[in-house]
């Protein structure tokens, strides 16, 4: 008792969270400063919250408001709180006192969705949370399952060590045998596609300025009609420009006349980078575009020290077209432990009743 007695939560400055999460392991774009920042600027209400021991950050996170109706609001860490899981009684014990918090600010319920991967989630993670409260969800607010490379896997790819100042976009200095080790890890009919686009269509990439994004949107849902899903609004990925800089990026495939036929969106943070979303035009799907672009960014973040290049989010069903694509890249399956959820007031326990389970979506 008296130990916990030591331990305070709190909200924490600006400068504890970003020291904080740049040392964790499982830090996060979604749990970052500049996420926060952007969550400031529209107008989200959030709140950086801690528990610290004497000036040690132990547990942190970005708290916000994903719902408020009539006044009652729902709370969500979306991929956090940021914690070492390891440390199971730091991590419910943040739990059990943001609830207090939260409740404070008319939250009636509060949703997490740990940046935490099934295999390396403490023992009975599950029956931890449901005594502190919590409801499993699934894949519910946030992706379960990911496809990601993991470059330290690949046979005979030289480990490349994080560089201080990155290299362009598109522009990677890879040694040759580097490159031809890197493709030849792809699927036969991925490495052929990736040569045709650049040497018989003589595709060509380059990145977008902000004010292209208008490219990126009418690309994707152009392909939101093959696939079934329905894009972000461009204002998101705007915000995400101007909030995160030069740590993301939008890359557009084009035909030798200038015509888009491809592009992407990807985020930059901390150790990976990640394939956020994209678009294709229905017409030229068979030039190769996409391949083109996942080939460059693939490169870029190899070159550049990156411990991984994440795909995101993925339906793990072997009949699902855009899986296949990212199949053929030779990563691996990533599970989550998913979203739970816990009430802090009665309304709340109303709420949560009638959530269900959510199984696996069809996700680009």
């Amino acid at each position: 008792m008296k130990q916990a007695m030591e331990k305070q939560f709190r909200i924490i400055t600006e400068s504890e969270f970003e020291t904080f999460t740049k040392l964790c392991p499982c830090k996060n774009y979604m749990q970052s400063l500049d996420m926060y920042k952007r969550y400031q600027a529209i107008g989200r209400e959030s709140y950086l919250v801690g528990l610290v021991k004497k000036n040690e950050v132990l547990v942190a996170g970005i708290a916000s408001v994903i719902y408020e109706r009539f006044g009652h609001k729902i709370f969500s860490f979306s991929r956090g709180p940021i914690a070492d899981y390891a440390k199971v009684d730091n991590f419910t014990l943040f739990l059990d006192e943001c609830k207090k918090f939260l409740k404070t600010k008319r939250g009636i319920a509060l949703q997490i969705s740990p940046n935490l991967l099934v295999p390396v989630a403490p023992k009975d993670f599950d029956i931890i949370l449901k005594k502190h409260g919590f409801k499993s969800l699934g894949e519910y607010e946030q992706v379960k399952w990911t496809y990601a490379l993991d470059f330290a896997k690949i046979s005979n790819l030289p480990r490349v060590s994080a560089i201080e100042h990155r290299t362009p976009v598109l522009e990677p200095s890879l040694p040759e045998e580097s490159e031809h080790t890197l493709l030849r890890s792809f699927r036969r009919d991925h490495r052929y596609t990736i040569k045709y686009a650049t040497e018989r269509y003589n595709l060509k990439l380059r990145e977008l300025d902000i004010n292209e994004y208008p490219i990126l949107l009418k690309l994707m849902a152009e392909s939101g009609k093959v696939h079934g899903f329905v894009p972000r609004d461009q204002k998101f990925f705007e915000q995400l420009k101007q909030h995160f800089g030069s740590d993301v990026t939008a890359v557009v495939a084009e035909l030798p006349d200038g015509t888009p036929i491809a592009a992407a969106f990807f985020i930059l943070y901390g150790n990976e980078v990640i394939y956020l979303s994209s678009g294709f035009s229905r017409e030229h799907k068979k030039l190769g575009g996409p391949h083109l672009i996942q080939w460059a960014m693939i490169k870029y973040a190899y070159a550049n020290g990156y411990q991984k290049y994440n795909f995101w989010g993925t339906n793990p069903d072997p009949e699902n077209g855009v899986f296949k694509f990212k199949q053929g890249f030779h990563g691996e399956i990533e599970e989550f432990v998913g979203t739970y959820i816990a009430p802090l007031s009665t309304i709340g326990k109303a709420y949560i009743n009638k959530l269900h389970y959510a199984k696996q979506r069809d996700l680009q």
